[in-house]
């Protein structure tokens, strides 16, 4: 009990006993960052292993640590991002985007957020222990996996304090997951998990592009020197979801060879692409906003912004929804 000295604290008053509150567990979760990302490879996985092997083909005990394990690493990537970004933070206005902070509020501190990730990392390792007994790749599967946790978030690494970083790594986050989940269940590494998690991928980093435009300008005082800092003229929200519609259409006839079936593959896609078209549109509504505070005083920027950018997380989890629901209606799965 004595390990954690968090406390809880409101800004008026304190309740004593909590050695590490539940208000910080869920700032360390944050369902807006996990939910359209690991939250819904998960989902993916869970359709694509029913498609793939049936209810009861498949492990469902394996499919459940994996679950857990994979959502670790998500856990720990955030605490990381929270300790390498803590300077940043207290630059931002938080109280615009609704973002608690913390380490910047004095909630917790870094030695604190330091021994939380030091027992998920080990729990993470004894259930990949675990499933490698069954599943020979899973070693190579969790080391991709904390590769892109420390990669882009340890202060060491940092990829997150460079440009585009978000571009190449967030969309293979999904991917890795939903190939995982799949693995641990179905022992097989199947394409169409690649395919839906990649299209996945793709639609939610338009929401990690669109935050690295909404937070630019805490970035910018911060020496945080994403593509946005960089390139502040560059209309990188929309861009990124004009390729994302691209990279969707493209996945029509390889949807049709591994699916077997054309109406299904072309819903598949028209539902992707629907969904890329509105997180583009509101992508370059946030453009429209970065480049107007780059030229005038804008006080709520940042509060605008992240109405538009919390419209993406939506967007971007309904997608997942969405095409879980097709395949398992369609596909004859429920």
């Amino acid at each position: 009990m004595a390990w954690f000295s968090v406390q809880y604290h409101d800004g008026e008053d304190s309740q004593e006993g909590f050695p590490l509150n539940l208000r910080i567990l869920w700032y360390i979760f944050r369902p807006e960052g996990f939910l359209p990302f690991t939250g819904a490879a998960i989902l993916i996985g869970f359709t694509v292993t029913l498609w793939e092997v049936g209810i009861h083909g498949a492990e469902w005990g394996l499919f459940v640590i994996a679950f857990i394990a994979a959502s670790l690493v998500h856990i720990d990537a955030h605490i990381w991002n929270d300790i390498t970004d803590m300077e940043v933070d207290r630059l931002e206005k938080s109280a615009e985007t609704g973002r608690g902070r913390p380490l910047v509020s004095g909630w917790a501190t870094v030695a604190d957020y330091r021994r939380i990730s030091a027992v998920v990392t080990l729990v993470v390792v004894l259930l990949a222990a675990y499933l490698t007994v069954y599943r020979m790749y899973m070693p190579f599967l969790f080391l991709i996996g904390f590769i892109f946790d420390y990669g882009y978030n340890h202060p060491r690494i940092a990829l997150g304090y460079r440009p585009f970083a978000e571009w190449y790594i967030f969309p293979w986050l999904v991917v890795g997951v939903t190939v995982t989940i799949v693995y641990a269940a179905a022992d097989l590494f199947s394409l169409l998990a690649f395919i839906l998690s990649l299209v996945q991928g793709m639609t939610v980093t338009c929401f990690g592009v669109s935050m690295m435009r909404r937070d630019v300008n805490s970035d910018r005082k911060g020496r945080k020197f994403t593509s946005s800092v960089k390139y502040p003229k560059v209309p990188h929200s929309t861009i990124y979801g004009t390729g994302t519609m691209l990279v969707i259409v493209m996945m029509v006839y390889p949807l049709i060879a591994i699916l077997g079936d054309v109406l299904l593959a072309y819903l598949l896609v028209l539902i992707s692409a629907v969904f890329a078209v509105v997180n583009t549109i509101l992508g370059a509504e946030i453009d429209q906003l970065c480049t107007r505070a780059l030229y005038s005083v804008f006080p709520d920027f940042e509060a605008r912004a992240n109405r538009l950018v919390l419209q993406q997380v939506g967007a971007s989890t309904m997608h997942a929804v969405a095409i879980a629901a097709v395949i398992m209606i369609y596909g004859g799965i429920l």
